[in-house]
């Protein structure tokens, strides 16, 4: 169908077959960041896929009429990259109307929600899925409910209503609005933790119609310091957080005829009905506002549990930035390397046979081995490894997150994104930025399971190395086959048996 429409004809890439380890004790498993649909249109650079691209589709055309090959085009703007004058000429040259449109169609909405349920199925319908940067579970719950998932405790069946029409709050709003929210996430029973005053949603309304209406909206409602800031005439950051009467009737009184139709993003945790159960859920904060979620699942053969975690850490790839996510988020009396060490040594104790359980700690660390703090040794990767006990990336990383030697491979080491900040950006700054690294993780306890090896489905389902970045660059993400700026982790994990 998308073939047929609008957009350029595609090469077919390798069809997955979803075979998988066999056993009774297998479980598959996929960490995917799915690019909030928010933020998708965030002006990466794409490879055309127009039908009416004006020229061939290995080259682009400029404002001036000329047409230049894409792989001149890309050498162009990695070598300017930190040289904003030069940047900005190159953004004059190629911010063309036709690449603005092939960027849209390369994330539209509706194409993007289909390639994620095909993503889902081309993986072979992995037995527990968790995803960040979820801003439709609304939507998503559903369509994954019908391929056999679940994201909901049994006993529980109210559908999913976003936590800002009620105007739910965090710590921020104080201790009394974050009870008040626990105590929402659970009478709702939905494993997914809305990040609540999100940048997803603030793009979403700043980027729309809804920003234009909402200040005198929330004058007329009395709410008006709560939503926007007097000084500046903008939406404050975080408009609904906390707010009374929450923002259902403002979103109405806009012209929103379905106002759950826009959330907050955040981590959601689905499992297969036929695989597993779910006993138990838990929303974890400390005092930063990092938060995690974790959901217990049993096994429906053996009746083992395993805990999953799933969490989305703050961004930024400098020394800084990690350890600013280290003494925040990671390394905190109440942060997530204290919780999955507390998890692991409760599920080592629990012993073995049926009562056997497994930590599993899956998640966007926004944090690569490779990286480390400004003290030149800590990072969030040996800290957190070193929690839960091992890492799905062991054979390419050991403990300290150094490459492990792939002698004969000519290969970079494993990536997870691989986007490049496109002219269509409006901070010039940022364009030619290349993310190219490993930072998706799925952590588990050694005690409990074993990595039987990594899926390699096709195109996207695979551990994704190139043989350089200039390679890589053209392959870049979002794509047709790939609705995300992040590919996923598909692995295969076993029960480890008593010795």
């Amino acid at each position: 169908a998308i073939e047929a429409s609008r957009l350029a004809p595609t090469p077919r890439g390798e069809a997955g077959t979803g075979k998988r380890f066999k056993g009774s004790g297998a479980v598959r498993v996929m960490q995917f960041n799915v690019l909030a649909e928010a933020l998708a249109n965030d002006g990466f650079l794409v490879r055309p896929v127009l039908a009416e691209w004006p020229r061939d589709h290995d080259s682009t055309p400029t404002t001036d009429g000329f047409v230049v090959e894409f792989s001149d085009m890309l050498q162009e703007v990695m070598q300017a990259k930190g040289k904003e004058e030069t940047m900005a000429a190159l953004k004059v040259k190629y911010d063309v109307q036709v690449a603005r449109r092939n960027l849209e169609a390369v994330v539209d909405s509706e194409a993007r929600a289909l390639q994620l349920q095909l993503g889902v199925l081309s993986a072979g319908c992995p037995d527990i899925i968790v995803m960040q940067e979820v801003d439709t579970f609304g939507r998503l719950s559903v369509a994954l409910s019908e391929f056999g998932y679940a994201s909901q405790l049994p006993g529980k069946s109210a559908p999913y209503v976003p936590a800002h029409l009620s105007g739910q709050g965090d710590r921020r709003c104080g201790d009394a609005a974050e009870a008040a929210f626990l105590r929402h996430f659970q009478d709702s029973g939905h494993t997914f933790l809305p990040k609540l005053g999100s940048t997803a949603m603030s793009i979403r309304l700043r980027g729309s119609d809804l920003g234009k209406k909402l200040p005198d909206v929330a004058a007329a409602a009395g709410v008006a310091e709560h939503v926007y800031d007097k000084d500046s005439g903008k939406l404050k950051k975080a408009p609904f957080l906390g707010l009374p009467g929450g923002s259902d009737p403002l979103l109405r009184a806009c012209g929103l005829s379905d106002p759950a139709s826009i959330d907050d993003d955040g981590v959601a945790i689905f499992w297969r009905r036929d695989r597993f159960e779910a006993t138990s859920m838990q929303a974890h904060f400390n005092s930063e506002n990092f938060s995690a979620i974790g959901v217990r699942l049993k096994a429906r053969d053996s009746g083992r549990t395993i805990i999953v975690l799933g969490t989305h850490l703050g961004s930024g790839d400098t020394p800084k930035d990690e350890t600013s996510r280290l003494e925040k988020q990671v390394l905190k009396e109440e942060g997530l390397a204290a919780w999955a060490r507390s998890l692991r040594q409760e599920v080592v104790a629990m012993g073995a046979g049926e009562d056997r359980a497994a930590l599993l700690l899956v998640l966007d660390a926004n944090a690569h081995p490779q990286l480390r703090a400004l003290d030149g040794e800590s990072n969030v990767w040996g800290a957190l490894r070193d929690a839960v006990g091992a890492s799905v990336w062991d054979a390419y990383f050991d403990e300290r997150g150094s490459e492990r030697a792939a002698e004969g491979s000519g290969l970079d080491a494993p990536v997870t994104t691989n986007k490049l900040r496109g002219f269509a950006s409006d901070q010039v700054r940022k364009i030619g930025s290349h993310a190219y690294h490993a930072i998706d993780h799925i952590f588990f306890n050694p005690e409990g399971l074993e990595l039987r090896g990594h899926a390699e489905l096709g195109q996207v389902c695979r551990v994704q190395r190139y043989k350089s970045k200039e390679a890589a660059v053209q392959d870049m993400l979002p794509s047709l086959v790939n609705p995300s700026d992040h590919f996923p982790i598909v692995v295969d994990l076993q029960w480890r048996e008593s010795p």
